[in-house]
């Protein structure tokens, strides 16, 4: 079971990769009828699918640096948190099967898709975290990383922490 770092703006955490794939495939469906009226989330919304759908072990990109490039699109994917929690189950698995989704997933994959999954409550954490890296209030932690589980957000601190 890999981790990923998740990146922006020179702050980051790190979470499972299963956290990671399903956090950014919920983003998806929850922008997808937004790109109508903001055209410029739909190369981010394409990345997110295909990084969500092909879940690449160590390596699951939200390539937030690369494209949330103005406080806009910041602000759409705030707005797109608190509804996504509203949803969540936190005693259950969430797979993440939303047709929006799947259909941008299966641009660049051929289908069958392995849909995301993971545990809601590590999926509410991660939403949380990235919803706090986002508005910058990830302060730095000296010899260490933020890491997101279940539990919430926590610094670590070198390897025997």
């Amino acid at each position: 079971m890999g981790t990923s770092k998740v990146d922006f703006r020179g702050q980051s955490f790190w979470t499972r990769d299963s956290v990671v794939r399903v956090v950014l495939a919920l983003l998806v469906a929850e922008l997808d009828p937004v790109t109508t009226s903001e055209p410029e989330l739909d190369a981010l919304l394409n990345r997110w699918a295909l990084n969500a759908a092909l879940g690449v072990t160590g390596a699951v990109d939200a390539a937030l640096d690369d494209h949330v490039t103005n406080d806009h699109i910041v602000e759409l994917i705030h707005a797109a948190i608190p509804p996504i929690q509203g949803r969540l189950a936190s005693d259950a698995v969430v797979e993440v099967t939303d047709p929006a989704f799947l259909h941008r997933a299966v641009v660049d994959i051929a289908p069958p898709i392995d849909p995301p999954a993971a545990r809601g409550a590590w999926v509410r954490e991660g939403l949380a975290a990235l919803d706090q890296l986002l508005a910058g209030q990830l302060p730095e932690v000296r010899g260490g990383y933020w890491w997101v589980d279940d539990n919430g957000l926590r610094s670590t601190r070198g390897r025997d922490s």
